[in-house]
């Protein structure tokens, strides 16, 4: 059996992101951000967010996303 991910509530990625948690939700609701929904709630998967952080990264790379 595979390791099951590393789940973070929308407030914590919200506080990672610098944003509000709405923006969090709304990300996710429009299919922009990679999460779960499980009984109502919106979890997210530490490495999926930093690939999709990967993916949107414009300049040069400081190395700060391998410390989320």
């Amino acid at each position: 059996m595979s390791a099951l991910p590393t789940l973070l509530t929308a407030d914590e990625l919200a506080e990672i992101l610098r944003c509000q948690p709405e923006k969090v939700y709304r990300l996710a609701a429009r299919g922009e951000l990679p999460s779960y929904k499980v009984e109502g709630r919106r979890l997210f998967d530490k490495a999926e967010i930093v690939r999709w952080l990967d993916a949107r990264h414009d300049g040069v790379r400081s190395g700060a996303l391998g410390r989320l």
